[in-house]
């Protein structure tokens, strides 16, 4: 008579001790359960949704995923209002008594791990027939969606998170747990790069043998030991085994043994001998090799004895890996044994200092390392950098701009590490170039912790980088490395050399930001040089409007050469919204072709934080989707947390709303990123002027147009802010200097604010000479309408200002600052200008 697996509803023989295709156990005198109990599970398994109150405790908040054992959710206990993961047991499993108590007595002994490495398990309960487990909710993803996506992973992270699990064992063991289920679904990885070890719940105490006899198999295929396979009893060393699978898959991106059935696969893990993953992935270290292999011994006194000791291997391996390849720091990396569950942690924002004290030689090592955090012996932090500009070492020096392009390059990847407090920008960097300031006064005067200096070869078609780490404070060098490669792979490098400074000062990456910096794919060199000479060796001998007009065409070339490489097109986006921003084209044909070249940025690469900042112009003017422009904003933000222009994009966004609070406070971290650059003040200045604080704004402005006199736009506005002060010499001085810098008569934007500030000190002739000249300029080249309407409402004709105001809206002109700008102070109260705020998503 065939035998049905109560699992899968597989028919097996009668006399098969497992399902053939699942390898669940075949009992064939079962317990039978009652009735009543199988039916109430599945009703409270049916209402376990959004919303239900589970157990008279648990809010359902959503389900996370199902397993061998039952549904996972996440749900909100009601009486410590905290999140916690609610597992509902199958029918099939709960219906048998022993099987609950053998749960019931392995999470007694479970719920003692206390470990960061280690998901904390909570309780067992019942509800109308229904068993649970309750445990600690980690939110993050789980390795085996995780492996899907990026395996085979790089040394260093397989070497990081497999130790953390080594870690969280080493705890359980010691406290008589062995795991029996490890595999890559029972791991996560939270938001923070941590790894936790889940579902200790069904391991079992080694201290209570005879509640679950041998002969039976517990385990997933793929990832069970030899032992486990043969159903005899699993130990530390079966643990051992299942993390040497683990590993096999991270670094080659396959398990050992895969088969048809899980019987199969069973017995490839008792006979067939593992390969040398070497074979897989011939990047892999000889020493990680030989661990992997070990841990997947057959004879389990082969293996690694305990966790420990697989530890200590870790950390050999780990030392003969050149720097570059190292685990990202973060976790300890000095041989140690594991922290004892009663031992009391003290967590530091943003790392846990784990001290175990063993022995006088341990606790005087602990006193020292403590006395870092109180005052007086605080180890200064390294999460502040500058990258100076880099040397540039051939003879051919009119390619220096290669040098500068890796400045930029390191700075922009730099930039978008969150761990990093402050990244200092390309524009203030470049104020050392040829500098002979050392590093202590370089960093008091930027306000960082550690400096990038380096220098590049290019020799043909390989680049030779030398780059070296330096404490600003001290001037001690702190790392150097010289990286020799093909040209075609300086994205690559790029992204190499970042992970490698961000290891040694010892900031964590997060899982996206490991993954970013990751991949980078290989670029057409002559595209790449083309880009480079645009961006940093412009030509100089002509205006803003015609070197815009330079770069438009550049960029175009550069992306016929290499149409799958994303950084023109984010730079010839920023070209067309620097148009379409200072008015040289009409806005609207400007942010539409900005919003084309950063979407199709973002199909190549989503994680390019510039493309998406770049978006919020055309949301907001375009489509009038404020909302929409806040988003990509955040987005960008999330992505290059260190980027001063999009913290300048930032604060005009929260300008056009009024929000000043807010808008001073990206202001100032635009500011404290780019400290040294001429100008950088503007967006500070600007909020000044329209929230009202014309002191402020005058001062800020006044030193803006000291330090670059003939700026025609910063003379604009420090003009501006004198008429909002009523200050007629001063306006009118400030006029008059204006029209005598160069292209003054032509230029639409001086007009209009010349013209509206003869207008309102009463200087009525000139003011229409002015508007007369705007209008004929007007016939020769787009001129925005709502600068005609400013010339207007300084001769104080209202209608005719509000004529041309509704041909700007009309025309997608940019708007953003009309409902703040002093400069329409006299139109607020007019119903047709409260109608154009509507429309433009303001009123």
């Amino acid at each position: 008579m065939a035998s049905k697996c109560p699992k899968c509803q597989t028919d097996n023989p009668s006399d098969s001790k497992y399902c053939r295709e699942c390898a669940t156990p075949l009992t064939h005198h079962p317990e039978k359960p009652a009735i009543s109990v199988t039916r109430t599970i599945e009703v409270a398994t049916a209402e376990l949704t959004r919303g239900t109150l589970f157990a008279g405790r648990y809010e359902i908040i959503e389900e996370l995923g199902a397993g061998g054992m039952g549904s996972v959710y996440r749900a909100e206990d009601t009486k410590i209002r905290q999140e916690v993961a609610l597992k509902l047991i199958r029918p099939e499993i709960a219906s048998s008594r022993r099987t609950i108590e053998r749960f019931r007595n392995e999470i007694k002994t479970a719920r003692m791990i206390a470990h960061r490495n280690v998901c904390r398990m909570f309780d067992l309960g019942e509800e109308k027939g229904a068993y649970f487990i309750t445990m600690e909710y980690v939110s993050g993803e789980d390795m085996k969606s995780f492996l899907r996506r990026a395996a085979p992973l790089s040394t260093g992270r397989a070497i990081s998170i497999g130790r953390q699990v080594c870690e969280g064992l080493a705890e359980a063991h010691r406290l008589g747990v062995v795991h029996r289920d490890l595999k890559p679904g029972n791991i996560m990885i939270d938001k923070e790069g941590n790894v936790r070890i889940m579902d200790f719940g069904i391991a079992r105490s080694i201290a209570e043998k005879g509640i679950t006899g041998t002969g039976v198999m517990i385990g997933t295929p793929e990832y069970m030991s030899p032992e486990q396979a043969e159903g005899k009893e699993a130990d530390r060393r079966s643990d051992i085994y299942s993390l040497g699978v683990i590993l096999f898959e991270m670094v080659t991106g396959r398990v050992p043994f895969e088969g048809e059935t899980a019987l199969s696969i069973a017995q490839k893990h008792r006979y067939e001998p593992a390969s040398d993953p070497r074979t897989l992935n011939p990047q892999i270290p000889e020493g990680l090799s030989r661990l992997v292999i070990r841990c997947l011994e057959k004879d389990r006194e082969a293996r690694y004895q305990t966790a420990e000791e697989l530890l200590s291997e870790f950390e050999a391996v780990q030392e003969t890996l050149p720097l570059l390849e190292r685990p990202t720091p973060g976790r300890p990396t000095t041989k140690r044994k594991p922290t004892p569950s009663k031992t009391i942690t003290v967590k530091f924002t943003p790392r846990k200092l784990l001290i175990p004290v063993v022995g006088l030689m341990v606790i005087a090592a602990a006193v020292i390392g403590l006395m870092r955090f109180f005052p007086g012996g605080r180890k200064p932090s390294l999460d502040s950098i500058a990258v100076l500009p880099f040397r540039y070492l051939a003879e051919d020096k009119e390619k220096e701009y290669w040098a500068d392009a890796i400045t930029d390059a390191l700075i922009g990847k730099l930039a978008q590490v969150s761990g990093l407090k402050k990244v200092i920008s390309m524009q203030s960097a470049m104020q050392y170039k040829g500098s002979a300031k050392r590093a202590p006064e370089i960093g008091r005067e930027l306000g960082v912790s550690c400096l990038v200096e380096g220098s590049i070869l290019r020799v043909e078609d390989h680049v030779r980088i030398s780059v070296q780490l330096i404490e600003a404070k001290t001037d001690r060098h702190l790392w150097a490395h010289e990286y020799d490669r093909d040209g075609r792979d300086v994205l690559a490098l790029q992204n190499e050399v970042t992970k490698a400074i961000v290891a040694e000062i010892k900031v964590k990456l997060t899982p996206q930001e490991e993954t970013r910096l990751a991949k980078a794919r290989p670029v057409n060199r002559m595209a790449y040089n083309s880009l480079i000479k645009t961006i940093y060796a412009p030509p100089f001998q002509y205006s803003m409007e015609e070197f815009f007009k330079i770069q438009e065409e550049s960029f175009k070339k550069v992306i016929q050469q290499d149409p799958g490489f994303a950084q023109p097109y984010v730079a010839l986006a920023l070209v067309y919204w620097q148009l379409a921003a200072m008015i040289y084209v009409p806005p609207y044909d400007g942010y539409l072709q900005a919003k084309q070249m950063a979407e199709k940025a973002l199909e190549l690469d989503d994680s390019i934080g510039m493309a998406h900042a770049l978006l919020w112009g055309p949301k907001a003017i375009l489509d009038r989707d404020w909302v929409g422009a806040r988003k990509e904003l955040e987005i960008a933000i999330s992505l290059s947390p260190n980027d001063s222009m999009i913290f300048i994009m930032d604060c005009f966004f929260y300008n056009s709303f009024g929000r000043f609070k807010e808008a001073i406070a990206s202001a100032n971290r635009a500011i404290e990123l780019d400290p040294l650059t001429p100008g950088i003040g503007f967006s500070h200045a600007l909020t000044y002027y329209h929230s009202g604080s014309y002191d402020a704004a005058q001062e800020e402005f006044e030193n803006m147009v000291g330090a670059t006199p003939d700026q025609s736009f910063f003379n604009l506005y420090l003009l501006r802010s004198y008429v909002a002060k009523n200050m007629r010499p001063e306006s009118l001085a400030q006029a008059k200097k204006i029209m005598t810098l160069p292209g003054s008569n032509q230029d639409a934007q001086v007009l209009a604010t010349v013209g509206y500030a003869y207008g309102t000190m009463g200087e009525q002739d000139e003011a229409k000479g002015l508007a007369d000249r705007l209008l004929q300029v007007a016939q020769e080249k787009y001129v925005d309408p709502q600068l005609i309407a400013m010339v207007y409402l300084g001769l104080g004709d209202t209608s005719r200002a509000l004529d041309w105001l509704e041909r700007a809206c009309d025309g997608y002109s940019d708007l953003g600052f009309l409902k703040v700008a002093p400069v329409w102070n006299l139109l607020r109260n007019e119903p047709r200008f409260q109608a154009i705020l509507k429309t433009i998503g303001l009123g």
